[in-house]
């Protein structure tokens, strides 16, 4: 089977899941479904805490001239990263439609006036399985343009084959480095931390 064709069956995948059994196009309940992490649906986030301010400049480890420049900073979002969760050919089939359909669609596009930032590998994770991007939830959402991309991201997530994901919580099972001999107690571990161990532990070669 060819990478057109794997894409294909991955998006039709896609809509029979989101699709429940007994369910027509527009049924009520058809589209209700675990959000995934990419849904949005919460309520603004108020980025102001006068208490959490004067804790910080009492300890006065912020120069008073970097102030202003120090809470910006703060209320910046962190861009949205993605790291795909399958493994062996899938994980590949997955990225190829990233790559060859989803993120292609992306380029030149722009939503509010506002140019839209193709997604980038994080390149210090293995074999590009990891992404990021300035696309919100909320510009996912609420743009007809990026209606397929945000269905296929909520999908896959559902699917267990894409994992929303802060950049740095990647970076302990690399360190980690598990290999076949290795023992380890994951009682105490996070289940991210688990999964991303094994997803490294088995990712595709070559």
């Amino acid at each position: 089977m060819g990478r057109r064709a794997r894409c294909r069956r991955l998006q039709q995948q896609q809509q029979q899941r989101r699709r429940p059994e007994g369910t027509e196009d527009g049924a009520e309940g058809a589209g209700k479904r675990h959000d995934a992490g990419w849904e949005g649906g919460y309520p603004e986030i108020v980025k102001e805490n006068k208490l959490f301010e004067h804790y910080y400049q009492e300890l006065k480890i912020v120069p008073e001239g970097e102030w202003d420049q120090f809470m910006e900073a703060l209320r910046e979002p962190l861009p949205a990263t993605l790291r795909i969760t399958g493994y062996k050919s899938h994980a590949k089939e997955i990225l190829h439609c990233l790559k060859n359909k989803y993120f292609k669609e992306l380029e030149d596009l722009e939503v509010d006036g506002q140019k839209v930032e193709v997604p980038q590998p994080l390149s210090w994770y293995p074999e590009e399985l990891a992404w990021h991007t300035n696309l919100s939830r909320k510009i996912l959402r609420k743009s007809p343009q990026l209606e397929k991309f945000h269905q296929f991201l909520v999908s896959e997530t559902e699917s267990g084959n894409i994992s929303r994901q802060e950049a740095v919580s990647m970076i302990p099972p690399l360190l980690l480095n598990a290999q076949p001999h290795h023992k380890r107690d994951l009682s105490l571990q996070m289940m991210w931390t688990t999964s991303a161990a094994i997803c490294l532990f088995i990712r595709p070669k070559g």
